[in-house]
């Protein structure tokens, strides 16, 4: 995997300003976000992970030397060891050898950048490019949207045939006839449900062929708010 970071670096204007003038972030395979704070004229590094879970720690380091280490969500102090280890191809793959030693090789992270990651520079004239762009590509964003939804529903209208339409109305009467019984939406999204699966089945089975996409989504959307319906207002 190729790591894209993005270089924040903060505008000082006089000495002491922020703690951490320069930002690293980037995100993991298993979409772990990762920051690292630098502090070139200190040689202070902060390491930073939040996980997809909610755990969030932080270490902070001076020229190779761990000064602290600490879970951000129950504000204690522990060691983190194990745990920034596993994410140590992660922070090697920061592409600035200089802040890697900082880090002093601390959690097995490499000291030298080995080419497998990119760095975006972000700075104001950066942002506001892109917030333009993005605006300028709103409107031909959209309708690109609805062209290729309408070629989706074209094809999927195509590909209907006249014992699809009889499920339709199969699948209708069925839950007409549930909900008529007793007024019940579990029951009619149940039936909705089990009526789809049973069409599904019997183009599998019997007509040799696969389903027709839209009914089973159709069936299944409508059963869900049958269902939500019936199980939290009835």
């Amino acid at each position: 995997m190729r790591y894209q970071w993005s270089n924040i670096k903060q505008p000082v204007t006089h000495p002491g300003q922020w703690e951490y003038p320069e930002i690293f972030n980037t995100v993991t395979p298993h979409y772990d976000q990762i920051k690292v704070e630098v502090n070139r004229s200190t040689g202070q590094v902060r390491l930073e992970v939040k996980t997809l879970r909610g755990e969030h720690f932080e270490s902070i380091i001076k020229n190779g030397v761990v000064l602290r280490e600490k879970d951000l969500k129950t504000g204690a102090l522990t060691d983190l060891t194990d745990i920034l280890s596993i994410y140590h191809k992660d922070f090697s793959s920061l592409p600035d050898t200089p802040v890697l030693e900082l880090i002093g090789g601390n959690y097995r992270i490499q000291t030298e950048f080995l080419g497998t990651a990119e760095r975006i520079v972000l700075d104001k004239k950066t942002f506001g490019k892109r917030f333009r762009n993005f605006l300028k590509n709103i409107i031909p964003n959209i309708l690109r949207f609805f062209r290729n939804y309408g070629r989706t529903f074209k094809s999927y209208s195509r590909s209907m045939r006249w014992a699809d339409f009889f499920d339709m109305v199969l699948i209708s009467a069925a839950s007409y006839a549930a909900f008529s019984y007793n007024f019940d939406f579990l029951n009619t999204g149940f039936t909705l449900l089990i009526s789809a699966m049973a069409t599904g089945l019997i183009d599998w089975l019997l007509r040799k062929r696969e389903p027709w996409l839209l009914k089973i989504y159709a069936s299944c959307a409508f059963a869900s708010v049958a269902l939500y319906r019936g199980y939290f207002f009835q």
